[in-house]
């Protein structure tokens, strides 16, 4: 069965210009709000203006998430392209209208204007409750905010600049033809990055090291056309981080993210502090596939001959039974999802690779891309980004500002939705050697999920520092593979071609420092995970409060509500001694 999406719930193509034109003349009345905007204004002239933006976001964000999803299942969709571009000019439109009066809401000076006291604004942003933490929070950011003219220029040059930049590193890289030559297999032509990236896990050697060495010599031709897109994107940032204020370049993504510095700077410690876990595993895992030392082909090579494969609908029973066995309203969130056509399962030539979910409004149901191969990390991959999507019908009672969860939290249910398929299948695994294989894929994942992500970030840090000060493609290079063998330590030997690794990572290019979000969330999901096993039922409640909350509420308040302190090393090693225990007990089988 292969699932392609319905996107008709978001807006026909038949009825894309009329909704377009709608928005166009919403986005126009911004201009009467505006002149209404006194500090003495009334509640009620207010709420009016919050609900006419959120109806003028919606608009947007279902103009722009149509043709999104269209250029995800086929990045040479024509189509989608031209739909798009159109849409960008709508945002810039939309930012040039909203900006004088972002900025006057922020306490800054705007011609012709009373700048907005304290004591008002928080008068005004009360009286939408549902509002009111975002409002504040987008206040209290209002430092880092530049003039309006400069704001303008800033949204266009995103929008016709950086993310053009973006754009042409993904056309590159869904141009690309992998030579894949197993020794004594079968020689082939592999036309999308999924398909190749699937020996990874193959229980062949020969195959997992030609998966590798196809993919990077792709990367390796093109990797002055990956540097110089990554170098502007650096220098970029690194330009908005200074002319905004900001103390430095992860600061930035930091403050988007609800988070402080320091909060970040220690999970990083934490995380790094504990590579000793995972590669005391990757020791492990070396003898039990009979070599002294694994590679670097090895990391996600199965343990044993099994290789259970699932169908697409075996995949969605195992996740629902999963999910209906924490909660039945997480699992018909989930069911809901499916039911609605709202996921594009399987891989295709020109779809893009990997997986993502995508809240367009509370109104809508969210919609999930999936590049489904039938293995156990393809179903864990099911539970994570229906996970994601569980979490905004969660949230759909918020307003769209409100909906989408900070980052502190963005990936709770996706992690929390892993553990409970990984949990349950676990405990119904009575053969050891089975067990054995599920607790080193969960290993390998956490490794992936935790070690990995964290290792990127500090990549990031190291890399934006010595780009500003300029260096070459060489230089950047080199500084991966030495991050790639720090986090290995003498556990793994690293191939030298793995230092074009780098170039492979989407994040840093669309969404740098974004991939903390990773380890932050799988290790707070462990945490709430604990607390379920330990509390039981009861505090089922408390993790779908958290859900419900959304992004209306101070992440940390949130947090602290269950008992968490996100800022304490202590709850980060935490959740490294529920890995400890899981490769005792893979030890032990």
């Amino acid at each position: 069965m292969n699932n392609n999406w319905n996107l008709d719930d978001i807006v026909t193509l038949k009825d894309f210009d009329s909704l377009m034109a709608t928005t166009k003349i919403q986005i126009a009345q911004f201009d009467d709000y505006f002149a209404k905007m006194n500090p003495q204004m009334s509640d009620s002239d207010f709420v009016a203006f919050t609900k006419h933006h959120e109806v003028c976001l919606e608009g947007i964000h279902r103009l722009g998430s149509r043709p999104a999803l269209m250029e995800a299942a086929d990045q040479k969709d024509s189509l989608a392209n031209k739909l798009k571009n159109q849409v960008k000019d709508l945002e810039i439109y939309f930012g040039e209208k909203i900006q004088p009066i972002s900025l006057w809401l922020k306490g800054k000076e705007v011609a012709g204007k009373t700048i907005l006291d304290d004591t008002n604004a928080q008068r005004l942003f009360a009286a939408n409750p549902d509002l009111e933490y975002v409002y504040n929070y987008s206040r209290l950011m209002g430092r880092y905010s530049l003039d309006e003219k400069s704001e303008n220029i800033i949204t266009a040059k995103d929008s016709n600049g950086t993310q053009i930049i973006t754009d042409l590193r993904d056309m590159i890289e869904t141009e690309f033809e992998f030579d894949f030559n197993p020794k004594g297999g079968k020689r082939q032509k592999i036309t999308n990055n999924a398909e190749i990236s699937s020996y990874a896990y193959s229980a062949d050697p020969a195959e997992r090291e030609a998966a590798f060495k196809a993919r990077f010599e792709q990367y390796e031709k093109n990797i002055d056309k990956f540097f110089v897109a990554y170098q502007a994107i650096v220098k970029d940032w690194g330009y908005e981080t200074k002319t905004r204020g900001f103390d430095s370049a992860i600061s930035m993504r930091n403050t988007a993210n609800h988070i402080d510095d320091q909060t970040i700077s220690t999970l990083v410690d934490v995380c790094s502090k504990n590579v000793g876990v995972f590669q005391s595993y990757f020791k492990f895992k070396a003898k039990q596939l009979g070599k002294p030392q694994l590679t670097r082909f090895d990391l996600y090579a199965p343990i044993g001959e099994a290789n259970t494969s699932y169908s697409y609908i075996d995949a969605i029973e195992l996740v629902d039974a999963a999910f209906r066995s924490f909660s039945p309203t997480f699992a018909d969130n989930a069911k809901t999802i499916i039911a609605q056509n709202h996921i594009d399962s399987h891989p295709a030539d020109t779809k893009r690779g990997g997986a993502f979910c995508m809240t367009v409004a509370p109104s809508v149901t969210p919609y999930v891309l999936l590049n489904f191969a039938g293995k156990m990390r393809d179903v864990s991959t099911l539970a994570h980004e229906l996970g994601h999507g569980v979490h905004s019908i969660y949230a759909n009672g918020h307003g769209i500002s409100a909906q989408h969860a900070t980052l502190p939290l963005a990936e709770t249910a996706s992690t929390f939705g892993e553990m409970i398929l990984f949990e349950k299948i676990l405990s119904e695994t009575k053969d050891s050697e089975t067990k054995k294989q599920l607790l080193s894929d969960k290993m390998a994942d956490s490794y992936a999920t935790i070690c990995r992500q964290n290792f990127i970030v500090k990549f990031e840090i190291q890399a934006h520092a010595a780009l500003q000060k300029g260096i070459e493609q060489k230089d950047l290079s080199q500084m991966w593979l030495d991050n790639l063998k720090e986090q290995l330590g003498d556990s793994v030997e690293v191939d030298d071609m793995f230092r074009y690794e780098w170039s492979y990572i989407p994040h840093i290019i669309h969404t740098p420092f974004y991939c903390y979000s990773y380890n932050f969330g799988e290790l707070l999901s462990m945490a709430l995970y604990a607390k379920y096993k330990a509390e039981g039922e009861s505090f089922v409640s408390s993790i779908e409060n958290i859900l419900r909350a959304g992004g209306s509420e101070d992440p940390k308040k949130v947090l602290e509500s269950v008992g968490i302190d996100m800022s304490s090393a202590e709850f980060w090693q935490g959740s490294f001694e529920l890995l400890a225990n899981w490769q005792k007990e893979l030890e032990a089988l």
